[in-house]
């Protein structure tokens, strides 16, 4: 089982995409995976909400942590198909909250559904709906040699 502590070693502060973000996980369990990122005015449009290329990497990110979550183990994935469909603008100044769940997998991918929230919002300003291929060439991301690797920075 992928721990929540585990997750946030991988996709915390070591990892530069995601301490630049600040995305930070919410929960995770059994194929469910929930994280926020707070509004940044670095990755804002020219209305002053969060960029929808910033929400999109958030829907990925999270995407994946639920994938993992559903396989207990942090073998290499990567992004097939994502279908991201706006439903609203973000409201300007706000962070926004993605939660996603891996629904089915098979021995060569895996399917998520989601959505992403406005922070204080009920109604979904997006929802995702995607297929990851499992196993893919690359080393494992809780591999010894990545700790290794993620420590020493």
């Amino acid at each position: 089982m992928i721990s929540l502590n585990a997750a946030k070693v991988f996709f915390g502060s070591n990892h530069p995409l995601f301490k630049t973000m600040d995305i930070d996980i919410a929960s995770i369990d059994n194929g469910k995976a929930e994280m926020t990122m707070p509004f940044s005015m670095q990755l804002s449009d020219h209305r002053g909400a969060l960029h929808r290329g910033a929400l999109v990497t958030l829907l990925d990110t999270t995407s994946g942590l639920a994938i993992f979550s559903a396989l207990q183990t942090l073998q290499p994935i990567a992004t097939i198909d994502l279908r991201i469909d706006y439903l609203r603008s973000i409201p300007a100044g706000v962070g926004v909250r993605a939660v996603v769940d891996c629904i089915a997998t098979t021995a060569t991918v895996a399917f998520i559904v989601g959505k992403a929230l406005a922070e204080g919002q009920d109604e979904p300003v997006a929802m995702v709906a995607g297929s990851f291929a499992i196993d893919t060439m690359g080393p494992s991301f809780d591999s010894p040699h990545l700790a290794q690797a993620g420590a020493a920075k």
